[in-house]
């Protein structure tokens, strides 16, 4: 039987969307996707999406409103004795406004925090973060190294330096290949403050996860585990850390794992939609397709946007039988940021309705599947097979090309043999 459609987060996606962090939903991988990048690292504090350009431009005009008032409401010099006081109110506004994904704003108040106070750990820390939030990887990096020089026992500043290096990695991976290398480094001066940190452990776990190594990684991660049960984190970052800990058990195989450490972040935080997406992942791996669908219905219910949760969705369905309930799951699916990247999709789409016998909308769908890169020769046996089974004018024609195309692209595809055959 020819394998499935096994649809992964294209280059953008991975670089982007799966860059998660708690209290975050963003795209997990795909079904069966090893394409993931495990970010959910920073325990005490939320990281917010990238800014698109117009809410980066109202964050602008916001922070010059902003410095204007208070230029002419400043105190005197001789009443700034609350100076270390007024520093902590503008660290909490500048995470208020972090929080909610204004960048530029929270970076105007952490600023304003270190005028008042300049080694204030967090307000430096707070910097970098909005810093990298805008893509500005040398200047946070800088942020966070000069927080550690004066605060070499501040661990946040490591465990967001190291989460840094690893975010430049994957906003260029050519340009910037040694960050990796260089987080682990991070991290292991890191340990040598705060071995039993929770958040460190974790961050290490994500970076080796990163770098290939899953089987460090599943030790990093389950010693955070460890310390997280015994240790003061809150439920709902002790679910981000099973999370982190059962894609690691996912990626080895070890699928039993994987769904228990899943099953204990839902416990930990019902709320988590990454815990209950990539739950009924595995569900759906192991063969429990009730099970999946719930799951995935929960995940899509907390995170409506999130295409990983609307596509993970509509391939259970239409892999455990329900290709009508599927359709609406895919054509959801294709509306969200970040489908064009995922061209399986569209083919998994034309398969829906080619087998509900809605052929034009079948062949229309195939052959976006077809055109967006990357070729794959099962998107074009598909366009192939939807274009044979219409059979209007020149459709056998192009269903033949179709069958030569996805030869072209893998000469062992037995099907498209078969098919192209049938047609000479």
């Amino acid at each position: 039987m020819r394998p499935r459609v096994t649809p992964r987060l294209g280059h953008h996606q991975a670089k982007r969307d799966e860059v998660i962090r708690p209290g975050e939903h963003a795209p997990d991988a795909l079904l069966r996707s090893r394409d993931v990048s495990l970010s959910e690292a920073t325990l005490n504090t939320i990281q917010p999406r990238r800014l698109p350009a117009q809410r980066a431009l109202v964050g602008t005009l916001a922070v010059l409103a902003l410095a204007l008032a208070f230029a002419w409401t400043s105190p005197p010099a001789h009443a700034q004795n609350g100076a270390v006081a007024d520093a902590a109110r503008l660290v909490r506004d500048g995470n208020l406004y972090f929080s909610q994904g204004d960048c530029a704003l929270a970076q105007y108040f952490f600023q304003e925090a270190l005028k008042r106070d300049e080694d204030n750990p967090e307000a430096l820390v707070g910097k970098g973060r909005a810093l990298a939030c805008q893509n500005a990887f040398a200047a946070a990096i800088e942020a966070f190294r000069q927080t550690i020089d004066v605060h070499p026992s501040h661990v946040p500043a490591y465990v967001h330096l190291a989460l840094t290096y690893q975010e430049q990695f994957l906003f260029d991976p050519a340009g910037h290949g040694g960050r990796l290398a260089d987080a682990l480094d991070v991290l292991q001066r890191a340990e040598r403050v705060a071995g039993d940190d929770a958040s460190v452990q974790n961050t290490k776990g994500i970076v080796l996860y990163q770098a290939g190594d899953l089987v460090a990684a599943q030790r990093a991660l389950e010693r955070a585990v460890e310390l997280a049960s015994a240790g003061t984190l809150s439920e709902r970052e002790r679910s981000t850390i099973q999370v982190n800990l059962g894609r690691t058990y996912r990626d080895l195989e070890q699928l039993e794992l994987a769904q228990q450490a899943f099953r204990r972040a839902v416990v930990l935080d019902p709320n988590n939609a990454s815990a209950r997406n990539n739950l009924g992942n595995v569900m759906y791996r192991l063969g429990d397709c009730s099970g999946a669908e719930y799951e995935l219905s929960q995940a899509v219910a907390l995170a409506p946007n999130s295409l990983s949760a609307v596509s993970q969705l509509a391939i259970a369905l239409f892999e455990c039988g329900d290709v009508e309930g599927s359709i609406p799951r895919f054509e959801r699916a294709l509306q969200l940021d970040g489908a064009v990247f995922t061209p399986p999709l569209f083919t998994y789409l034309a398969r829906a309705y080619l087998q509900q016998g809605r052929l034009d909308d079948a062949v229309r769908r195939a052959q976006q599947g077809a055109l967006l890169p990357p070729e794959s020769a099962e998107a074009h046996y598909y366009l192939g097979r939807a274009y044979e089974a219409r059979g209007t004018t020149g459709d056998l024609e192009n269903a033949r090309r179709a069958f030569e195309r996805a030869l072209e692209l893998e000469p062992g595809f037995s099907a498209a043999r078969t098919a192209l055959d049938a047609l000479r």
